[in-house]
């Protein structure tokens, strides 16, 4: 993993952005620091820009702290923003699987880019659904990855991200539906 040096001072910014908000108003249970920096790397890993590395730092921030849309727009810009804000939970929608879709969907809308950091967000969060004892929870877990896989492939199946995450994927289903 290599971050160019024009580069480094605002992915830092957004790193301790994100660690400082989570640590003041944080509220899950899940690791969503080291989540947000997994992604992140694996993305830099993977070759992607600064844009997508800023994005996949802060992806979990609005649905997961107190930190406003707002906060990351003055703070990264527009572009960071929209993406971020097509990366969340509508906090208005009940229903957890109408949830799931929505944001899919409108990750797909706003593009590649987004699309690219949802599925290393999904793929980053498939290897906790072995920690997962409920079956239907399992289930569930699966059937999201299987429809964002379903929605994100004409716009990115080109890309190796998505081919981990079908891996991934068939690993998983294995285990889980039998």
């Amino acid at each position: 993993m290599y971050i160019e040096p024009k580069n480094a001072r605002e992915i830092e910014e957004a790193i301790l952005f994100l660690a400082s908000n989570y640590s003041k108003t944080g509220n899950n249970s899940k690791p969503v620091v080291l989540h947000s920096i997994n992604v992140s790397c694996y993305l830099l890993d993977k070759g992607y820009g600064k844009d997508i590395i800023i994005a996949s730092l802060l992806h979990d921030l609005i649905e997961d702290s107190d930190t406003g849309l707002s906060d990351i727009k003055s703070r990264f810009g527009n572009k960071i923003a929209d993406m971020v804000s097509a990366l969340s939970f509508d906090p208005d929608i009940n229903n957890k699987i109408e949830r799931y879709k929505d944001m899919f969907n409108r990750t797909i809308k706003k593009g590649k880019e987004t699309a690219i950091i949802k599925c290393a967000d999904i793929y980053d969060n498939s290897f906790y659904i072995k920690l997962v004892d409920d079956k239907e929870l399992k289930n569930y877990l699966v059937d999201k990855i299987k429809y964002f896989l379903d929605i994100s492939e004409n716009l990115i199946k080109q890309e190796s991200v998505w081919d981990d995450l079908n891996n991934q994927y068939m690993k998983i289903s294995k285990v889980t539906k039998n």
